[in-house]
């Protein structure tokens, strides 16, 4: 059962009463913060008698590295994952080798320890002049039946009546087991009630985390912790993303999207290896699943800031169609973030809606033993084309340009959703949204997950794959429509924002870009209906648009609409013969594609 508990109540009820002190990444200022984040990788241990780094050194190493960088970088908020740092690092801390900057706030997952060694711990630590350990009281009965608990670790300043500063560790325990297929957890692990919260009060902004499955008890205490929140969600999970895990994300999207509220799920990074029992290393295949998420109001989703944090690793999505979902590159890595604030004073409608910069990222160097700056995000697109020649190496340079417009003219191509005059805005994008089902990232230029039971890997498999269908069409027996007749010539994909509603640049003649549909086999009478009256629409009201800005005649107008139409063609099979939806709404099922051209004016 979780019992949510203020922290400076808990400082009040010292021996020595403790107060607070200000937390920059709670103190509402428009200037933004700083938060640096681990996403190890490694090998694991986990079994019924400890959770952690099975490479004890390189735990120590990654993690110690980790809280130099916080400390140089004068991070305001440090975060490290479920089972991750080694109390060895924790007794650096105590001793003054690493200390958070007065102001900041480092939320550790720590290693399992025994309920035994983290009473001894306690006992230590509290004998420091200027240190002050803290954690709730543990059931007596499961202290003494189980293993070890899983701990999460506060790391903050607060000042005695003297006004001298102490550092408090106050350690935050899991309070709901894994449901593994090995019951390790259920059989192991001492549970704790608390959690915690910072800085909560009317007009306050405060923290709060939870551990892994806490989420599977925490949907019911999201009512009370869903205004003025940054909530941060720690694991060591193969399955972020599970309905089980995911279902208190569901009830904060439902609740908290006009309230100033933020989620940041930290997991490890991609592929991790545990070691088994005698000796035996299995890889688990996992996504890493790491989001920092915000509610619509808080981002502009402006397309400049959405391909330049692709680049350095942030990528962006939509969850339940509204809240804006930043992914962490699934590699080990150390990213440092810029973060506006939560809140602040003023009129909020005025604020710039960033939301979010990357700033630095580090990666592990086996080699050095040591974090090397300066990395550079792979996102996994030119692996993902490495089967598709044809369309691969345009596609790359278009996606080292603006990954966005790549999800667009591939959009266009599959017969685009939305609204047709909208379709393509971040908040209509299909490729944008996670699978509802999983969490699953679709963007085809997103392609760390390579599980082909995964829905985001099959959707932009079968579109990576219509691309490169599509490409060939130049080269088939396709009866192209006059007005597009230099497609036959060979085309590739492009997508610019004057001309929204195509897709290709013909490689050769003079008449521009064109929207090009590609059905295959897969569509009836009424889908390709329907794909083309779309975009009909959409070319249309585009070109109304701009012809009466122009201050155009009527004539002229009524000319420029039926002219935007020309550029459109619908592509599919039926009994194996290429057909077409043509300009004036025809299926060209019947004409042979070495018919004589007809002209141009007469097709029209």
């Amino acid at each position: 059962m979780i019992r949510i508990v203020e922290v400076e109540q808990v400082l009040r009820e010292q021996a020595t009463s403790l107060r607070l002190m200000s937390l920059q990444a709670l103190n509402p200022a428009r200037e933004p913060y700083r938060a640096i984040l681990l996403q190890p990788t490694g090998l694991i241990e986990a079994n019924e008698q400890r959770v952690g780094h099975a490479d004890t050194e390189l735990g120590h190493a990654l993690c110690s590295g980790f809280l130099d960088s916080a400390v140089r970088q004068h991070a305001d908020l440090a975060v490290a994952p479920e089972y991750c740092v080694p109390w060895t690092v924790v007794e650096e801390v105590v001793a003054g080798r690493y200390r958070p900057p007065q102001g900041s706030i480092w939320v550790l997952g720590c290693e399992s320890i025994s309920p035994n060694a983290l009473q001894d711990l306690g006992n230590r630590f509290q004998a420091t002049d200027d240190c002050v350990f803290l954690h709730e009281s543990l059931d007596p009965r499961q202290a003494a039946q189980r293993r070890y608990v899983d701990p999460l670790l506060y790391v903050f300043w607060a000042q005695d009546s003297d006004g001298q500063s102490v550092l408090v560790l106050l350690v935050q325990l899991k309070t709901v087991a894994c449901r593994d297929y090995r019951d390790v957890e259920q059989t192991s692990l001492c549970l704790g009630q608390a959690v915690y919260v910072f800085n909560r009060g009317v007009g306050n902004m405060c923290l709060a985390s939870i551990i892994c499955s806490d989420a599977f008890d925490f949907t019911e205490h999201v009512g009370e912790l869903h205004i003025n929140c940054l909530l941060i969600h720690i694991q060591l999970n193969p399955k972020p993303a599970h309905a089980d895990y995911a279902s208190y994300r569901t009830r904060l999207c439902s609740i908290g999207s006009n309230n100033h509220v933020e989620l940041l799920c930290l997991n490890w990074a991609q592929n991790v290896m545990e070691v088994k029992d005698g000796g035996l290393i299995s890889g688990w295949n996992n996504v890493a699943g790491s989001a920092w998420y915000a509610p619509p109001a808080k981002f502009s989703a402006d397309d400049g800031l959405i391909d330049a944090l692709h680049h350095r690793g942030l990528y962006y999505c939509l969850l339940d169609q509204r809240w804006h979902a930043f992914f962490l590159n699934y590699e080990g890595q150390i990213i440092l973030l810029q973060k506006q604030k939560l809140m602040f004073p003023g009129e909020q409608a005025l604020a710039p809606k960033n939301f979010i910069q990357v700033e630095e990222r580090w990666i592990w160097k086996a080699d050095s033993s040591s974090w090397e700056p300066g990395a550079v995000a792979n996102d996994g697109f030119a692996e993902a084309l490495a089967g598709y020649r044809s369309i691969s190496a345009d596609l790359l340079r278009a996606s080292m340009a603006s990954p966005l417009a790549v999800e667009r003219a591939v959009e266009i191509l599959m017969g685009p959703r939305g609204k047709p005059t909208t379709w393509y805005t971040t908040k209509e994008l299909d490729a944008l949204r996670l699978d509802r089902d999983e969490e699953s990232i679709r963007r085809v230029t997103v392609h760390q997950d390579k599980d082909v039971s995964r829905p985001g890997v099959s959707y932009r498999t079968l579109r990576l794959q219509r691309a490169h269908d599509a490409i060939g069409l130049a080269q088939s027996a396709v009866p192209w429509p006059a007005a597009v007749r230099d497609l036959a010539q060979g085309f590739k994909f492009s997508w610019r924002l004057q001309a929204p509603h195509h897709n290709i640049e013909p490689t050769s003649g003079g008449l521009g870009s064109a929207a090009l549909v590609y059905l295959s086999d897969q569509a009836n009478d009424a889908a390709i209906e329907s794909a083309h009256q779309m975009l009909r629409s959409a070319l249309t009201a585009q070109a109304a648009d701009k012809a009466i800005k122009a201050d155009l005649s009527a004539e002229e107008i009524s000319d420029a609409i039926v002219r935007a139409q020309d550029r459109i063609c619908v592509v599919f099979r039926r009994d194996n013969q290429y057909c077409v939806r043509g300009p004036k709404g025809t299926n060209l099922i019947d004409i042979p594609a070495s018919a004589s051209p007809v002209d141009f004016s007469e097709d029209r």
